[in-house]
């Protein structure tokens, strides 16, 4: 099938409406010569006359006149498209969004966060979706809007932004042996310790800090969440390790928990959340993105 020029229908209805060349290459900001050449290809396309003289008057064939409404139709829809996106109002959003991120993080935020949603952008759903075993693909392939979880390489046409930075902390019983002494590297690797680790290792950021000064932890159990450590740990006389912002999350448990500093040098963690650029301009998915990193940020706000 030919590639029809779809400029053609914007000189159309202008031709018609101004029922003049003359008049219509003006508005178009052309030469009359053009205006005539682009009536010929207009004529050459639909197989009809569209202008005929009458008098010192050109008026519009019986053809023209029933392209006209339609013409200026798909004109108008077009510059519709075009135009910069009008200024976002919340409470109109209808979307559906959905958040890969780990059960931390979906613990510690979820609930402020749809709280947020509700006050503001009412007929926004949000879908948590659990991490996949390395599906970097989900979101070129558009099946989630954002991605959360510790800062790393995602390729580069997939934008990244930090939303806060974190560090890890210990997790144990009240009455735990550990806070019955001096915290020191060496004691706190003396106890056996959970792993969170949804690929199922036992080493870690931990592990490399601890072997630098040569010790060597005993991790005995390993699960895949954070929630499933916490609420083991109260029950054993094993160590939690989490980061701070699913301290957040756990009210509950946390007279049946006491929480300590690592006595150990490790990296802050950089939890950020990434998107597929072609949401860039999207106005819906710009507020979704605000919407997170400031409950993250006022979450932290509380605690200082």
């Amino acid at each position: 099938m030919p590639t029809v020029d779809l400029n053609l229908l914007h000189i159309l209805d202008i031709l018609i409406e101004e029922r003049s060349v003359t008049r219509a290459a003006d508005r178009l900001g052309i030469s009359t010569p053009s205006a005539s050449r682009m009536l010929a290809r207009l004529r050459a396309v639909t197989g009809d006359a569209l202008l005929v003289r009458a008098g010192r008057e050109m008026v519009p064939t019986a053809r023209a006149l029933a392209m006209q409404i339609e013409a200026h139709r798909i004109v108008e829809a077009g510059a519709g498209l075009l135009r910069p996106e009008a200024m976002l109002d919340p409470a109109t959003l209808d979307r559906r969004f959905t958040i890969r991120a780990n059960d931390g993080f979906i613990t510690a935020f979820a609930a402020s966060l749809a709280q947020r949603i509700a006050a503001e952008a009412p007929k926004v759903v949000l879908r948590f979706a659990p991490e996949g075993e390395s599906d970097d693909d989900a979101l070129r392939e558009g099946r989630i809007d954002l991605d959360i979880g510790a800062l790393r390489e995602m390729g580069p046409e997939v934008r990244i932004q930090t939303i806060f930075r974190d560090h890890y902390v210990g997790l144990a019983r009240p009455g735990h042996p550990i806070f019955d002494g001096e915290l020191s590297a060496e004691r706190f690797a003396a106890f056996d310790q959970i792993s969170v680790s949804r690929r199922g290792r036992a080493t870690g950021p931990i592990d490399d800090a601890l072997d630098a000064m040569g010790l060597v932890r005993r991790v005995p159990l390993i699960v895949p969440y954070f929630q499933s450590a916490i609420t083991a740990l109260p029950h054993t006389d094993l160590i939690g390790l989490v980061p701070r912002h699913v301290l957040n999350g756990i009210a509950p448990l946390k007279h049946d928990l006491r929480a300590f500093d690592l006595p150990l040098p490790l990296e802050t963690i950089l939890v950020a959340q990434a998107w597929h650029p072609r949401f860039d301009g999207d106005a819906g998915h710009r507020f979704l993105r605000q919407a997170v990193r400031e409950t993250c940020a006022r979450s932290f706000s509380k605690e200082s």
